[in-house]
């Protein structure tokens, strides 16, 4: 029986960590998969004819690995019970009050937009709408690319300040 515990022991020693580590790649959770292992050593020693298994690092696995998936079933009916899968799922499209909340953010910058100088709004729009490369915009609007890069620069800080001043009055809050 003491030649049993020793084995035991340094079965324990040599399989405990990589068991965890094992268990872990199914359940992506450290502490279950500590919990699982202990509970494997555990039934292993409580085993009525030791002597009987042919290779208890199998057996240990075996075990681990029947809890593991146990433990995964349960995880999978608690989810379908409590409909978590359903909300999770349910739809990739952003939730209405965010639908909501993108178009007002869209007026707003329009507005922001709208208030911009000519040249100016051009070149933003140019560059942030239709992707457009400085030099593009430059040839375009028949002006330098430095003042292209400028027109932009100070239409995105135009825009950013409007829509930062539009938050803090609240106007995105619904």
């Amino acid at each position: 029986m003491e030649i049993c515990r020793e084995l035991e022991a340094d079965l324990y020693k040599e399989h405990h960590e990589k068991l965890v580590r094992y268990l872990y790649n199914f359940l992506r959770s450290h502490s279950e998969a500590e919990e699982l292992a202990q509970e494997a050593f555990l039934r292993l020693h409580k085993v009525q004819n030791p002597e009987k298994i042919i290779s208890k690092k199998a057996f240990l696995y075996r075990i681990g690995h029947n809890l593991a998936m146990k433990n995964l079933r349960r995880r999978q009916i608690v989810k379908i019970e409590t409909g978590v899968e359903d909300i999770e799922v349910e739809s990739e499209e952003p939730s209405l009050d965010r639908q909501v909340g993108a178009r007002q953010e869209y007026r707003i910058l329009c507005q922001a937009m709208a208030e911009l100088p000519p040249k100016c709004k051009q070149a933003f729009t140019l560059r942030m709408i239709h992707k457009k490369s400085f030099k593009e915009i430059a040839q375009e609007l028949d002006i330098s690319i430095s003042t292209a890069e400028k027109h932009v620069l100070k239409g995105m800080r135009y825009c950013q300040n409007y829509m930062e001043k539009a938050s803090r009055n609240n106007i995105f809050k619904l």
